[in-house]
């Protein structure tokens, strides 16, 4: 499948790129690095224009004044610089808060916003540096702050899960956006300030979504899905009409998905990082596409033919333009079901086992199954899959396509069982006031997790049951402890030890409540 026209690949970076930007003029583009600098390119040619350097943290977000004449640059060593875009001199250097997310010019160049680590948000006069006022709210680091077109309203998106639109005039909240149930990764307002957008995630990848926003109500509009790992960041065509998202590498994504914004239907997937996707940008004409990348490179696409329909493969399920475990287990969800349904893949007028086979034949067409479908090991269990291929093997497929699918499910059923039962490390650690513990069975066990105090004291014990073998990383199979006693009460501060005990196998981790 054709997965979008790569121009060309910018390098030179020692360090991820963590954020770019196109010039109002699109003649340039600006992206940032871990690596403490700022590169500008000729975006017709690719041609290095000149490097930006001075920080000594990573620059985590650029942004170009609405005249092009100025480029603003936040890094992680806690200050926002200001350049000349012409000249590559520095302006002026803005400081006084304990860390950096994002920064926003406003549509008149005249105020800068900026999202910090210490869950603030502080506008700027850009010509003279000065501070206007600060936003407080967010309850964690604020990642992504955006203008709406008219400059009236600035939306942000944080840690703790929450958006919040607010007026820039009065400082106060309008909407407090919530569904998202992990890290609000990036925000961006639709070119006629009717609609926002957020990309939510976060190392867990149980909320890899989109979610789009009428910004007049802060009602939720609807939720777009198909990222396999967490959705770092989203931006809007000029036109509005689509929608780009840059994915992490975790299961195997690391991909940019292009998506109608009307209908909230996938287009298309672009392909050819190697790493997280970390941010995205479109040219002012629409027709390019730039993405930095954890891989140390930015790129350019064509994407002016990205509305091309594309043919949809028969086990594409859900209409996602890729083949991938979700297909799988939406198969699974509807085993059973008779009539017109899009998960009969092979039209026998019923979702069977033989459709199941077929996705995982289609999914079996590489390497196997662990390597080249991670994702697999995170929402599947042994036993479901033990049960799919228990009955596959009972109607003696013979076709080339279905034993693809069967070894692609005995494959599949291996990696879901680990080689030795292990006690992981608690996430998130330090934490407040909750916390998941992962572990892995290598054979059916009773499990248990003991949590004892820094003297030896029992404080809580999770009695988990039968489990069979399997992996318990993610959080709906992970052991929960919300950081109470047995009674009830919330524990203090602390170094806390926790012991698992699956038949005869125990061992003990450490972990750290911070409050």
């Amino acid at each position: 499948m054709d997965t979008g026209k790569h121009i060309r690949t910018l390098t030179g970076y020692t360090g991820s790129v963590e954020s770019v930007a196109f010039s109002p003029d699109g003649n340039t583009l600006a992206a940032g690095s871990a690596d403490g600098t700022i590169r500008l390119w000729d975006v017709d040619t690719g041609k290095h224009i000149r490097t930006l350097t001075g920080y000594t943290g990573s620059v985590e977000s650029v942004a170009f004044s609405p005249d092009g004449n100025t480029l603003a640059a936040g890094s992680a060593d806690g200050t926002i610089r200001l350049w000349d875009v012409d000249t590559g001199k520095h302006i002026r250097t803005l400081t006084g808060y304990t860390g950096f997310g994002s920064v926003a010019f406003s549509p008149d160049g005249n105020t800068l916003a900026s999202g910090s680590w210490d869950a603030t948000i502080r506008l700027w006069k850009a010509d003279t540096g000065e501070h206007i006022r600060t936003f407080t709210g967010h309850t964690e680091v604020v990642n992504s702050v955006a203008f709406s077109p008219d400059g009236n309203t600035l939306a942000s998106g944080g840690w703790d899960g929450t958006i919040r639109l607010w007026d820039v005039d009065a400082g106060e909240t309008i909407h407090m956006l919530t569904g998202h149930t992990e890290v609000v990764n990036s925000v961006a307002f639709s070119p006629d300030g009717n609609t926002l957008a957020s990309g939510s995630g976060i190392f867990l990848g149980n909320d890899s979504t989109i979610r789009l926003w009428e910004v007049e109500t802060g009602r939720h509009l609807q939720t777009l899905t198909g990222h396999t790992w967490y959705v770092l960041s989203v931006a809007f065509s000029p036109d509005g009409n689509t929608l780009a998202s840059g994915s992490a590498r975790g299961s195997w994504d690391a991909t940019i998905r292009l998506w109608d914004v009307d209908t909230g239907k996938h287009i298309r997937t672009l392909t050819g990082h190697t790493n997280d996707v970390r941010s995205v940008a479109f040219s002012p004409d629409g027709n390019t596409l730039a993405s930095g990348s954890y891989d140390s490179t930015a790129l350019l696409w064509d994407i002016a033919f990205a509305s091309v329909e594309l043919e949809k493969p028969t086990e594409d399920i859900n209409g996602d333009g890729i083949v991938n475990v979700q297909d799988l287990v939406l198969v699974a969800g509807k085993l059973g079901q008779a009539g017109t349904n899009g998960a009969d893949v092979n039209g026998d007028g019923q979702v069977n086992i033989q459709d199941l086979v077929l996705v995982a034949g289609a999914l079996g067409n590489g390497a196997a199954a662990p390597s080249l479908h991670p994702h697999a090991l995170e929402i599947l269990t042994a036993t479901e899959v033990k049960h799919w291929l228990t009955q596959a093997q009972q109607l003696n497929l013979t076709d080339t396509m279905s034993l693809k699918g069967i070894r692609f499910l005995e494959q599949l059923l291996v990696a879901l069982i680990p080689k030795e039962t292990a006690l992981l490390a608690n996430y998130p650690n330090p934490f407040n006031p909750e916390t998941w513990i992962p572990y892995h069975l290598a054979e059916p066990a009773e499990v248990t997790i003991t949590i004892y105090a820094i003297n030896g004291q029992v404080v809580r014990q999770l009695a988990l049951g039968h489990q069979p073998a399997g992996l318990y990383q993610t959080r709906s199979r992970a052991a929960y402890w919300d950081g109470k006693n047995a009674f009830g009460e919330s524990v203090a501060s602390g170094v806390y030890f926790y012991t698992l005990t699956a038949g005869d196998f125990t061992a003990t981790r450490k972990m750290l409540i911070h409050k």
